[in-house]
């Protein structure tokens, strides 16, 4: 069998990238095709007023309605899914995005709450991305290298399990550079992450799709 060349293998990541995106229901708005520089108001012209509100609230804002019961998890994280897919048409940033796990638990969370009138822990119902390079038990974890395109984490990282007993949500996963350090974050896998303010210049690294 012939081997697949790395641009199969890089299509391959793109399309199963975009395959998540397409599962956000609502489904996220197209972007314009001729984009400014500077795209960062483009959000608030495709999104809703409460998606808005919702995903530029600090996180030390919206714990408190997350914990009080006056906002639903599943109403938080369905609005950052939809936010973190028109990021992703404008600066490249995403690797996979996470509906159906992150609106299970979501759910999850709402009913824990109804039935015991309190939340799981400190960061009940907050959606969290997370860089690809950070190990998620069956996610891909391969650096931004092409040849370990297949590599998969084997455990969820302890960062990522204290963050979860804390109530967390995981709803996205995003992009690194190829070899994780490096100033700016680009791979032969998805390409290059581009800076929402000018997106002439990098996001910067090794960090650039948070």
């Amino acid at each position: 069998m012939a081997k697949s060349s790395w641009k199969d293998i890089a299509a391959t990541a793109q399309e199963l990238r975009d395959a998540s995106i397409s599962r956000i229901d609502p489904p996220v708005p197209d972007v314009p095709q001729k984009l400014a520089n500077n795209v960062t108001n483009i959000p608030k012209q495709l999104l809703t007023t409460d998606e808005i509100l919702i995903t530029e609230t600090l996180p030390e804002d919206l714990l408190p309605s997350l914990a009080s019961g006056k906002i639903s998890s599943s109403a938080v994280v369905n609005a950052f899914l939809r936010r973190a897919g028109v990021a992703q048409k404008l600066t490249n940033c995403i690797t996979e995005l996470l509906p159906e796990e992150a609106l299970s638990r979501a759910k999850y969370l709402d009913d824990y709450y109804h039935e015991h009138g309190s939340p799981l822990g400190p960061l009940h119902g907050l959606p969290i991305s997370v860089k690809e390079h950070i190990g998620m038990k069956g996610k891909g974890l391969n650096a931004g290298f092409v040849s370990w395109w297949d590599h998969k984490g084997e455990e969820d990282a302890h960062v990522l399990r204290i963050l979860w007993r804390a109530g967390c949500v995981y709803y996205a996963r995003t992009t690194q550079p190829q070899t994780l350090m490096h100033l700016e974050t680009s791979n032969n896998l998805y390409g290059v992450t581009v800076n929402p303010f000018n997106r002439d210049l990098t996001s910067g690294g090794s960090s650039g799709g948070e």
